[in-house]
């Protein structure tokens, strides 16, 4: 009985060993999984910042990821703060200001890349001229200058039900003056048929009244707008008659005005250089 007895409490204290070994290997498994979670979570959050330069000139804005020293663009949000945590706003930003870009870490498979989810930005430092000298060249690749010495084409963006259209005006007549390589002045005068009097006048389909909104490499200052009726155009090889004024809205989209089929429309863009002439014409969608 003794033996037995004895036997029967070795058995059991061995069992009490296995269940203890087996609680203490699943609990260094737990443990071990959360420190693995807590690593992932660490990373993703690490993968959520961007350390970039910012580089912006009148033609647009780009960013260099600085770890990569590659290329990026995005739509900068309204959470921007600066070195102290208060808030500022994009037009506070200056080439060569140092940020730190959060948002979904997924950036589009492009060159430059694109990054349409940021939703925060840090500056971290003002104007670190090194990395715009660095980097300045990048910026003009996909940013370059436009050419000043020629009025430039003039584009009108609108949105129909199928589509987003972005259609080129016809040029006409312009005055130009321009700076060129050897620091002279250069001016140019062309002359030309009026709009009305255009036989190929490029024609745009419209779906009754459209907001119309100019796009250009070189944006002007400003545009006037007049248009004309078809029945204006008879008789307009002798004399031009009066037209009438188009409402020009600066929005944020850019210069804005109204188009309706039935018309003949003149735009006359101003820039630092001079001025240039533009037209199309507006039909009904059958």
């Amino acid at each position: 009985m003794k033996k037995t007895a004895a036997f029967l409490c070795l058995i059991l204290s061995l069992s009490l060993m296995g269940c203890s070994g087996k609680d203490q290997t699943q609990g260094e498994t737990v443990a071990t999984n959360a420190s693995e979670s807590q690593t992932v979570t660490d990373t993703q959050t690490k993968q959520e910042a961007v350390r970039a330069v910012y580089l912006k000139n009148d033609q647009g804005a780009l960013f260099i990821n600085l770890d990569q020293e590659s290329p990026f663009t995005g739509t900068l949000p309204q959470d921007i703060t600066d070195e102290d945590g208060s808030a500022i706003s994009a037009d506070d930003l200056n080439s060569g200001d140092v940020v730190e870009v959060y948002g979904d870490g997924i950036m589009l498979n492009s060159y430059p890349g694109q990054y349409p989810g940021i939703t925060r930005i840090v500056r971290v430092e003002k104007e670190n001229q090194d990395y715009v000298e660095k980097y300045g060249e990048l910026l003009d690749q996909f940013f370059p200058a436009p050419d000043t010495s020629n009025p430039p084409e003039l584009s009108l963006n609108y949105t129909q039900t199928d589509a987003i259209v972005t259609a080129v005006c016809d040029r006409f007549g312009y005055t130009w003056s321009y700076t060129n390589e050897n620091g002279e002045t250069e001016g140019i005068a062309v002359d030309s048929e009026h709009v009305l009097q255009s036989d190929g006048l490029v024609t745009f389909t419209l779906e009754g009244e459209t907001a119309m909104t100019v796009v250009s490499a070189y944006t002007p200052e400003s545009v006037t707008v007049t248009r004309w009726t078809e029945e204006d155009r008879e008789g307009s090889k002798d004399s031009i008659p009066d037209g009438e004024n188009v409402t020009v809205e600066s929005t944020e989209e850019g210069l804005t005005f109204t188009a309706q089929p039935g018309y003949i429309y003149e735009i006359v863009g101003q820039w630092p250089e001079g001025e240039a002439t533009y037209g199309f014409e507006a039909v009904e969608k059958s």
